[in-house]
């Protein structure tokens, strides 16, 4: 195994998650075999049409112009109001299975130095990662809409896991982290944990030498989310040569057209599945891999994950990659 040639805290990885990455990782829902909701069917799995008006019929199956339409009518705030907590309800009780998930190996493929940015609500990223809480170096994970699983404390200004129910510092309550539901015209700055979370993904988009986005299709509901990571994106000083990775099911022109402001030249890939990808193929390793095949003409032998029976393998088998660090 090579020795990592690019400094820790320079040229990071940086992943994005949409909810389709947590459809992956859980196809058969959660431990219990609770399944994970889609925009399309978040209506039908949250058991919401005896609240729904007769004249949103026509987008009963397109949670994210009903949600829209329902926000934006005052007379309907308690409706809104009834959704906004079954939502919450809903993901705040998912529970991740014993044997290991695609987000267990998503974790463990990345290093202290890289970041994950998701969009989802619900708690599972989080609480994958804290089944690794043994391992020092593990990525920082940013929660763009807001998490059912992360508390927040205003008076010492810090999230911590929702689960833990008080602040570990002053011992008082935590608030619930707001979750920005898909209504037209986000506000990133008006909540401070959410503005503070994009300051860190703006952050890392200007400085990474890869980016993953895994499950996520940028939806009209996001054009303002869209743009404030372009912008971003742009100010890259290794923008030209930064590699794109894509993990998404939808045909490949679809997905091209979605990301192609995006994508620099021919620097960049689209793949169907995480197993794909530099994650699973160079775990803890992939923007020095990156470097060397491209940028210095010196392809690294591949080091691709195994399949896992329990958590306990996982760790054995990086084990050596942890030590090389």
């Amino acid at each position: 195994m090579k020795k990592s040639v690019i400094p820790d805290k320079r040229m990071p990885h940086l992943v994005l998650l949409g909810a389709g990455a947590s459809l992956a990782s859980f196809p058969n829902g959660d431990k219990n075999g609770k399944e994970l909701p889609l925009m399309r069917n978040l209506v039908q799995k949250l058991d919401l049409y005896g609240i729904i008006p007769d004249k949103f019929e026509n987008v009963i199956d397109n949670f994210e112009s009903l949600y829209s339409k329902i926000a934006s009518d005052k007379s309907l705030t308690s409706i809104k109001n009834i959704i906004d907590r079954k939502v919450y309800e809903y993901f705040y009780y998912l529970e991740i299975p014993e044997k290991p998930t695609l987000y267990d190996y998503l974790i463990l493929s990345l290093r202290k130095k890289d970041l994950i940015a998701t969009f989802n609500w619900d708690p599972l990223l989080l609480k994958t990662m804290r089944r690794h809480s043994q391992i020092n170096s593990l990525p920082d994970v940013v929660f763009l809409h807001g998490n059912v699983a992360v508390g927040i404390c205003s008076k010492c200004k810090i999230k911590g896991y929702k689960y833990n129910k008080i602040c570990h510092h002053c011992h008082k309550p935590f608030d619930e982290m707001q979750l920005l539901y898909p209504v037209e015209n986000k506000d990133y700055s008006s909540d401070k944990a959410i503005n503070d979370e994009w300051k860190i993904l703006r952050d890392y988009f200007e400085i990474s030498l890869m980016v993953t986005i895994f499950g996520y299709s940028a939806p009209v509901s996001d054009i303002d989310a869209k743009k404030l990571m372009l912008d971003a994106s742009f100010k890259n000083k290794s923008r030209e040569f930064y590699e794109l990775e894509i993990i998404d099911v939808k045909p490949e022109e679809e997905v091209e057209e979605t990301w192609d402001d995006f994508i620099y030249s021919h620097h960049y890939s689209i793949h169907n599945s995480l197993k794909e990808t530099y994650l699973w193929y160079h775990p803890r390793r992939t923007t020095d891999a990156f470097f060397d095949a491209y940028l210095m003409n010196s392809p690294w032998d591949d080091n691709p994950f195994p399949e896992f029976n329990d958590v306990y393998e996982m760790h054995q088998w990086i084990e050596p990659l942890l030590k090389g660090e």
